[in-house]
């Protein structure tokens, strides 16, 4: 990847904790990328944790062999501890950020499906306002809207 990708890789992740914080959840942003750790942000809220990937696709189509084994399998690890499912959040030119769900792109992996542009990722995802908006239901705690993150 070149280093200007690794550049708007991380300031996406940094901008997607700071959507996940300000909607009330924890986020924390994992830093060790040089060992290949297989996330890139974890965020918990209302006793639930999430575990994210973030793919910032600057031409505007997510390549599905982007997903790493090691990504893949440590998302079915945390979902097979108890917790949900591992997701992509999937940044596309325009802003658009969606969470696709790692079984779904997985299994289109499988199927031999190669990318997914914009309106294909509608199909199979959501998007993070449509998410966060689900999440909103269950956030009457006070002190919503304060940053609850850890890596500034």
């Amino acid at each position: 990847m070149k280093k200007g990708n690794k550049a708007a890789g991380r300031a996406f992740e940094r901008l997607f904790a700071e959507y996940l914080t300000g909607a009330g959840f924890w986020a924390h942003i994992f830093q060790d990328n040089k060992n290949g750790q297989p996330c890139d942000v974890i965020a918990a809220k209302d006793g639930q944790a999430y575990l994210f990937d973030c793919k910032n696709c600057g031409k505007g189509s997510f390549r599905l062999d982007r997903m790493e084994e090691n990504q893949l399998n440590a998302m079915e690890l945390f979902r097979l501890t108890g917790n949900t499912g591992g997701m992509f959040a999937v940044r596309f030119p325009e802003g658009e950020i969606y969470l696709a769900d790692y079984r779904v792109l997985r299994e289109l992996k499988d199927q031999g499906v190669k990318s997914l542009g914009k309106p294909e990722m509608r199909g199979y995802a959501r998007s993070l306002e449509d998410w966060l908006l689900e999440k909103e239901g269950n956030d009457e705690m006070e002190g919503r809207g304060h940053a609850r993150h850890d890596w500034r």
